[in-house]
């Protein structure tokens, strides 16, 4: 029996191949092919185009259609110029509030040594998702509820680059001593080396997915 697919069905399995470049930038996207690849009609696939497309993933041109979207090194300076800064200071301001929280610590302690026992398997998407919880429950503590916003605004426009990064050969395992780093330092309850620290991990996921995207197809 065939199984019943729906619209997150689409978008997920889409946006994944977009995000590992099984689909490559600047391919273009038809909605009648997508809709016969899944046996669906066009409405549904109007929509996930739509999601695609708020996410900066695909473009919309009038006499070209649906676009892949390229990532370009300009791209990738520029975006994660704001993110070192911002999510620095969402670690600064959080230091004080999860060192002298032993269940916050923990809970942190936890992310780190399950991002390596994934790392070990190889499990990339596991691995994505709990990245995005160590990072995500830094936010949450640094008591500025207008930087917690503006960072999931951020995050929902760039997790393509995230998750690109983290497909890259290696990336995965080197991000999780840097990880490590950024609990140490939190433990310690050293703000401005939380700050360090998140910074030099996003800037070596820059430089690794800047190398990639330059590399000779």
């Amino acid at each position: 029996m065939r199984k019943f697919i729906t619209i997150e069905d689409i978008y997920t399995e889409l946006r994944q191949q977009i995000v590992d470049r099984s689909i490559p930038p600047g391919r273009k996207l038809t909605e009648s092919f997508l809709s016969q690849k899944w046996n669906v009609s066009r409405t549904p696939i109007r929509e996930v185009l739509r999601r695609l497309e708020s996410q900066g993933l695909v473009t919309s041109h009038r006499y070209k259609g649906v676009i892949v979207n390229t990532i370009s090194i300009d791209d990738i300076d520029q975006i994660y110029a704001i993110k070192i800064h911002l999510e620095g200071l969402a670690g600064r301001l959080a230091t004080p509030v999860i060192s002298e929280n032993p269940k916050q610590l923990k809970n942190l302690e936890k992310l780190c040594k399950k991002m390596e026992e994934l790392s070990k398997k190889g499990d990339i998407g596991g691995y994505i998702t709990k990245n995005n919880e160590f990072h995500f429950s830094i936010w949450h503590s640094c008591g500025n509820m207008w930087l917690v916003r503006i960072l999931e605004n951020l995050n929902s426009q760039i997790n393509r680059f995230i998750v690109k990064s983290l497909h890259i050969p290696h990336r995965m395992e080197r991000s999780l001593p840097e990880h490590w780093e950024i609990y140490r330092r939190v433990k310690l309850g050293k703000g401005k080396g939380v700050e360090k620290a998140i910074g030099d991990h996003f800037t070596k996921a820059a430089q690794n997915l800047k190398s990639e995207i330059m590399k000779p197809r």
